[in-house]
């Protein structure tokens, strides 16, 4: 009976006892490692889907020759960066006609999308869409050409301003 008694109270002694567990918490964010190069924008995590369903409808709007859906697209004010290396900004009155005239330098164009991923940087509080494409389009005399291609489209307000 001493033994049972012993070996129910070891048993009790050891199960009330609080074991130091290490805390998890959900969602923190990982520690970053120690970059060879300052980074600006480091702490990363996955945004809203709605961003990135904006961005391909924009895309899509492109495609369709729609220039009035895709200014719609723009905060009042936004910056473009080209890929002939041209900074461009535009505002609501400007977007319309920027892409409706360089619309007009194709009789169609199409996307294939690779990868399209909606972020939020806590750094900087900003929503990013990057999407990775391959783009097919034909010239108005023609002539056909595609590019793959890395867009990255900065968000605010649900609109867009980089």
């Amino acid at each position: 009976m001493k033994k049972i008694l012993f070996s129910v109270f070891t048993v009790f002694i050891f199960s009330c006892q609080d074991e130091k567990k290490p805390e998890v918490i959900a969602d923190s964010p990982k520690p970053l490692p120690e970059f060879a190069y300052p980074v600006d924008r480091a702490n990363w995590k996955i945004g809203d889907p709605a961003n990135t369903k904006m961005i391909l409808d924009l895309y899509h709007a492109w495609d369709a020759n729609d220039a009035n859906t895709v200014a719609g697209f723009f905060a009042d004010s936004a910056t473009l960066d080209m890929p002939t290396a041209l900074r461009v900004a535009v505002n609501k009155s400007t977007v319309y006609e920027k892409f409706g005239k360089a619309r007009k330098q194709y009789t169609n164009t199409s996307h294939k999308i690779i990868s399209a991923i909606s972020l939020h940087n806590d750094d900087m509080n900003e929503d990013w869409v990057q999407i990775l494409a391959y783009n097919k389009w034909t010239y108005q005399d023609g002539a056909r050409d595609s590019m793959l291609y890395f867009d990255n489209w900065r968000l605010k307000n649900g609109k867009i301003e980089y």
